[in-house]
Parts: C-alpha cells; structure tokens; sequence
C-alpha cells in the first residue's frame, strides 16, 4: 500500500500497517536525488492499541508536505522514544488509546526524568492538528508538560553560546596545528582543505558534505574564484546554492583536493559524471577501492548525514590531532557570531553573514555583547577572533585618502608593484608593517586590496628558513603565524565583502 503527500511518497505493507518505508527527493535543485528511511511503530503495540498508533502515523504523513525528508525522520524517532519512555513508568495499566489529561499528568510527573528533547515534540504534533483523534478534545498546547531551563530559553541559548565561543587564541592554536600536522603527514590534503575552508564560509556539515567537484567556479573576466554551498536550515525543500567568493589561496588548495578525488575515485564513475564526485567524500573503502557505504556509492562519494560526515572528518581530525582542535560548526558559528555583534552588527547582518533561516538566534550574540558579557568573562567567553582579527566593521578601501605616515603597503615580488593594503589606528605605522599588522588590533585592512602578496611572501619565507634547518626554526613559527593572522584576514574581509556588495547570492 502507498501514499503521496507532496514530493513524498510512503509504503508499507497491508499487514504490517506500522512499519512505513518513505522515499523523497532532497538535496539542491541542480542535484535533486531519491532518500529513504523507514519508520517502525511496531514495537509500541506492547503499550499503545493499533488505532492510536495508525493515527500516529497518519498525523506524520500529513506533515510531510511542510518538512524536510531529514526532520521527518528525526521527527519520528523521537516521538518514539518519548512514547515509549511514557509507557515504561508503569503508570497505565492498559494499553493506551489516546493523549489526554491522565496521559498528559504522567507526563508532568516525569518531566524531570524524561529526555528534555524529546519533550517537544508530542506538543509540535498537537500544535499542528490538534483536531486529530490522537488526542483527546478540549487540550490545549499549555497542557503539555515541557522542561524548559531554569534561565529560561534566552539564558539557555546565551549560555550554549559562552560554552562554545573559543577563547582566546585558540583559533590561531587550530590553524597552526592544521599546518604543522599536513606538512607532517600527520592529516592529508582533504582533512587540511576542509580546515582552512571552515574558517573561511563558516557553513554546517550539511552544507560541507554536499559540496561538489563541479560547485569550484573560476570566472575569468574577473579573475575570481568562487565556491557554490547549499545552505542548511533554509526550510526549504530544495535550497538554492549560494555562491562565495574564496581568496587565490583557498582556491588553490581546493583545487589540489579536487585533483586529488579525481585521482584516487575518478574511476568509480563515468567521465561524464565526474563534476558530481563529493569534494569531500567518504573515506571508508573496500578492498576493491570503493566505497563501503551504499549511499556513498549511489551518490558520487557523499556521505549519508551529517553526523557521519563529522566522523569522517572534523572527528577524525580531533583523534589525530587532540581535543583541543575544534572544527565544529557550532565552536566556529558561535564564535564569528559574538565577534560581529561586538564590533556593532545588527541581528540581520549576522544572520546575512551565518545564512541563518531567521534572525532570532543572532539576536542573542547582540545581547551578549550589549550586556558586556564577553569582556565580564573574557578568558572562558571572548572569542579568539577578537585579537587575532581587526574591527571587521573598520575595513576601507585602498581608494579611500590616509595619512602617509599610517598608510600600510606591500610590495608584489614578482611585479615590483606596491598595493596599499590597510591603514594603522596608532598615529605612525610600525616598522614592523606590513606583516606584523594583521595580528595588530589596530590595522584597519583594505577590502578591495590584494592581500595575497603579503601571504605569498610569507610562504616563501617558510620554505626559506624551512631549509636551513633547526637554528631558523623560530624565524618558522614567527612566519607561520604570521601567515595564519593573513588568512584569517582574507576571510573575514570575504564574509563581510559578499554580503555588503551582494556577491554571496543564490544561484
């Protein structure tokens, strides 16, 4: 037996009416493809009759044309397992037929013992069809019990974000350790890419894992380069990709990745299909080189979820390198979140800047910065970016007039040619310019300048003292964070360039 709602489709068998297979196109509108996942009530028949679980399962059928095929399926499983905490506190003693007030004060009466995540989800399905003959008439969505923190959800938001902001130095920590561990071969070229490109479009592992061969763009005319992301919680069926611009030096190392999956799983798909290998794909084979997991082999390398993603590389990248390596989307998020609500953007500019589908969650990095809570508990809260990024808000334009003695400029090796660069906040430029300037507070850079000079001068330093040996190590490391304070730069003056001259748009 089958039903359609949408573009959903779900089956099952006329004797095992709770058991449902559902199958749905998810994924960008340039790469739709077919998922699936089953649902199974059966195990709730010890403690719920058929009827109420038949209406269950048709409440889920019908929210199926408003959801994404990924929050169905969490939808269902965790609706599950709160039905089935309920039945195990032994309160009912006959099996139970419909949600009503007895249902509803066994509830309350556990609330503390029963998984505060799951909580929610009984009252999204009464709020959606609270006509529904899974619950008793005269409910309302007060009735249900929920667990909300003592703080209150705004406190509980703001807290989660404090936790998870870096403290200080540590994003200059990571990107030093991502360099040392690949030049070691301690991490490959798909680990060290993905490093970099998370510092630089601060996306979800969503987003990461569907990136494609075919998604780097390079426009001649302008000489650009950029990378097409399908955003994450867009609540939206099919998400358009948005477009970044990415600096000369990402693009460069995307490119070797690029040419690296190409080499090593190029022969698992057709010429004609090579654009739509995984940039970062799965990295668990067979014997025979392909890949162990059926999806990933049905969709070009790509991983399943984003949870598996993770384990295949931002965990992975943590076991090798230890747990003080944080890449996880929301240590990153949360991180350019406060950074930009301290340097005076508004809740829109930072859910511009996150792509967040509203701008509710941005409102709170502005109340952490408008309460002082960063500098209040500056070690365990302000976030690295704070001292190893200038005044975002503070960039100019190399057209923009300055006083000589506070102009910063480069010289281009192979040109001879001098770019001006940023301009100093102190009354002199140091001589220390223009290197030392991008880990200086004070250096307001230029958005419109060529800052690949100063890097490419400092990888050349690298690889200079790099030859001769131990005595020049410490010149290394100097020139290595240096090269880490450009990036950083680079990428944040992208961030903020895309959203403010509209580059970052929806294809």
């Amino acid at each position: 037996m089958n039903r359609t709602i949408g573009a959903t489709e779900f089956e099952w068998e006329a004797e095992e009416p709770l058991q449902v297979e559902v199958r749905g196109e998810v994924g960008p509108v340039s790469q739709r493809r077919i998922e699936s996942f089953t649902f199974n009530f059966s195990g709730l028949r010890s403690g719920y009759t058929d009827s109420f679980l038949i209406n269950l399962r048709d409440l889920l059928f019908d929210r199926a044309g408003t959801l994404k095929l990924s929050t169905l399926s969490k939808e269902a499983q965790n609706i599950r397992k709160i039905l089935w905490q309920v039945w195990e506190t032994g309160a009912f003693r006959e099996k139970i037929s419909i949600i009503d007030e007895m249902f509803l004060l066994c509830l309350s009466a556990n609330a503390e013992s029963l998984a505060t995540y799951h909580l929610r989800y009984l009252q999204i399905l009464f709020n959606w069809d609270p006509d529904s003959p899974l619950f008793a008439r005269g409910l309302h969505a007060s009735d249900f019990p929920s667990s909300d923190p003592k703080k209150g959800k705004r406190g509980s938001a703001i807290d989660r974000i404090i936790a998870k902001a870096m403290t200080r130095a540590s994003v200059a920590v990571v990107l030093d350790s991502l360099d040392r561990a690949y030049a070691q071969g301690v991490i490959d070229l798909g680990h060290y890419s993905l490093g970099h490109l998370c510092f630089a479009v601060f996306s979800r592992n969503e987003s990461y894992r569907q990136i494609t061969l075919g998604d780097l763009k390079f426009d001649a005319k302008s000489q650009q380069h950029f990378i097409d992301i399908v955003p994450s919680k867009s609540r939206m069926h099919a998400p358009a990709k948005i477009r970044y611009r990415v600096s000369e030096a990402l693009a460069l190392l995307l490119a070797k990745q690029r040419q690296a999956v190409i080499e090593k799983y190029g022969h698992l798909v057709s010429e004609s299909d090579i654009e739509k290998l995984a940039l970062f794909p799965a990295r668990q084979l067979t014997e025979g080189g392909a890949w162990k997991s059926t999806f990933s082999n049905e969709n070009y390398g790509m991983y399943s979820s984003a949870s598996q993603f993770s384990l295949g590389y931002q965990r992975a990248m943590q076991v090798k390198l230890g747990e003080h390596i944080q890449l996880g989307n929301n240590q990153l998020r949360h991180t350019l979140g406060t950074l930009l609500a301290q340097t005076g953007a508004s809740s829109k500019t930072i859910q511009s800047v996150l792509k967040h589908a509203t701008d509710s969650t941005c409102k709170y990095y502005v109340d952490i910065a408008f309460h002082g809570l960063m500098f209040e508990l500056s070690e365990s809260m302000k976030p690295a970016f704070a001292e190893h990024l200038p005044t975002l808000m503070n960039i100019r334009s190399k057209k923009d007039p300055v006083a000589q003695e506070r102009r910063i400029s480069a010289e281009d090796g192979v040109s001879g040619r001098f770019e001006d660069v940023g301009e100093c906040g102190n009354a002199i430029a140091c001589e220390s310019a223009p290197i030392a300037c991008y880990g200086c507070f004070r250096f307001n850079p230029c958005w419109d300048a060529d800052h690949s000079i100063n890097l490419r001068l400092v990888e050349g330093q690298i690889a200079e003292m790099s030859r001769r040996g131990k005595p020049f190590q410490h010149l290394v490391d100097k020139a290595r964070q240096a090269k880490i304070h450009i990036v950083l730069v680079m990428n944040a003056i992208d961030l903020l360039r895309n959203e403010q001259n509209g580059e970052a748009k929806s294809l």
